[in-house]
């Protein structure tokens, strides 16, 4: 376990210095959901990065974890699209899911994964040709809706935090020290980031931190076996991801898109109330009320936790563990 000690650890004391570091370097947001709208370094993804980085450079090192070396390629490739996001311009959104894809790569070309899924009803399944082509769009698919729940504060890492407790559970029960240890990694290092990032926040996670996050979990999910359980896990993001693409009609730039789908009203949020906005996650929950953003994020967690606890019910029920 020492590996994710390291990972919570270095993340935890990194943070300041990657605040320092956004905030010298001018990388930084407006927290758009507050009234007094304060400027924010989102750099704190790179404390993540560096934290679990450490922890499975140490796995692999230490503890022989071979495993872990593409877990660490794929998320390393997925942080550094988002870096080039968050220090320059958003990328093409078209093109965005195109260079996601190479975050498989490294899963694929070393044989990180198994094709045969377990499919609830169906046992194992023999998909040798087809399953290279689902990794490689799960991690556009994960990345993104990773990314897309990263809307208010502390709102990404606690909409992650219990797919990680779940796959940690289900690797705890089956005995496989490997992966359990993958898997407290992450989520060591999301922990570790919470104080920084939650209401109010001191920093941003940024495109790096949650697209590096969005790879760990469609790693871990891969790798593990466990893709029935994280897409149900997974379903209050990708539904919501799935949402606003269905809304804006496409995949559009944020900064194409004009219309908020929720507006601040006297320091509380409220779902907008024009038909052409975006519908997400955040908007269904504020329908019809004012909900203070501490509430809001909490009710997030909750759903990705309700959803986290029906994928270990499947994977143990229907799969068998």
């Amino acid at each position: 376990m020492l590996e994710a000690i390291v990972s919570g650890l270095l993340t935890f004391f990194l943070a300041p210095a990657a605040i320092i570091l956004g905030r010298r370097l001018r990388v930084v947001g407006v927290d758009v959901h507050k009234p007094w709208r304060p400027i924010v370094p989102k750099t704190g993804g790179l404390a993540i990065i560096l934290g679990a980085t450490a922890g499975m450079i140490l796995g692999a090192h230490a503890s022989g974890f071979q495993l872990f070396i593409p877990v660490i390629l794929s998320c390393l490739v997925a942080a550094s699209i988002g870096l080039v996001e968050d220090l320059r311009e958003e990328i093409d959104p078209r093109l965005k899911p195109l260079l996601l894809i190479f975050a498989s790569l490294p899963v694929l070309v070393l044989g990180a994964y198994s094709p045969r899924p377990l499919i609830p009803f169906l046992g194992k399944t023999r998909l040798y040709r087809v399953y290279p082509v689902l990794v490689m769009a799960s991690y556009p698919v994960i990345c993104n809706a990773v990314n897309s729940l990263d809307v208010l504060n502390g709102s990404a890492l606690l909409t992650s935090i219990p797919f990680l407790i779940m796959s940690s559970v289900i690797f705890y029960m089956r005995g496989d020290l490997q992966l359990l240890i993958l898997s407290l990694i992450f989520l060591a290092a999301a922990v570790a980031m919470l104080p920084y990032n939650m209401y109010p926040a001191r920093t941003f996670i940024g495109n790096s931190g949650s697209l590096f996050i969005g790879a760990g979990i469609t790693s871990i999910a891969i790798m593990g076996s466990i893709e029935v359980a994280a897409i149900i896990a997974l379903m209050p993001q990708i539904m919501n991801e799935m949402y606003v693409l269905f809304s804006i009609r496409g995949l559009k730039s944020a900064k194409n898109i004009g219309r908020r789908p929720v507006v601040v009203e006297n320091g509380m949020l409220a779902a907008s109330e024009d038909p052409d906005a975006p519908i997400t996650l955040l908007r269904m929950i504020c329908a019809g009320i004012k909900v203070d953003e501490r509430r809001a994020v909490y009710a997030m967690a909750l759903i990705s936790a309700f959803a986290a606890f029906l994928g270990f019910l499947t994977h143990i029920l229907l799969l068998g563990g």
